[in-house]
């Protein structure tokens, strides 16, 4: 979906939401292809690899659950029609806590039951962070190219 085409604040929120997606699984598997090629060339034993890609897959999902969720709240309460500021940031913030919550509730237990690597599980979320600022910076770029 391009500039010209969002008509709606609900398709521009799916059109970023789309580019997040799209950012992240390609950084993603740039990284797990990184950790996989080290790992041929640098370490070359037959010690198991695969935490550190698990945990990055991992953290990337999480990481774009999260903002799946922040963009449908976003939506249903910023977004709907009728809606007041005052109750409008209520409902969000009870969303937000409540999103928060249950994130936490799974890393604490994949943390606690050491199922993932912790710096795998970092690196993914940071990936899906990193496709945020990227998702952002392509869209203040179109923009600024648009008013020129």
């Amino acid at each position: 979906m391009t500039e010209e085409t969002v008509n709606s604040p609900q398709q521009a929120v799916g059109a970023i939401v789309q580019g997040v997606v799209k950012k992240t699984l390609m950084l993603t598997a740039v990284a797990i292809a990184g950790i996989f090629l080290f790992n041929v060339v640098f370490v070359a034993t037959d010690q198991r690899w695969w935490p550190i890609p698990a945990s990055l897959l991992f953290g990337a999902a999480l990481g774009l659950v999260n903002f799946q969720w922040l963009a449908v709240a976003v939506e249903r309460v910023y977004l709907r029609k009728g809606a007041t500021p005052g109750v409008s940031n209520i409902a969000a913030a009870i969303i937000n806590i409540l999103k928060l919550a249950a994130i936490f509730v799974v890393l604490f237990i994949v943390i606690r039951w050491q199922v993932l690597n912790v710096f795998g599980l970092v690196g993914g979320l940071s990936l899906c962070f990193l496709a945020i600022l990227w998702q952002g910076l392509t869209l203040m770029k179109n923009v600024s190219a648009q008013d020129r």
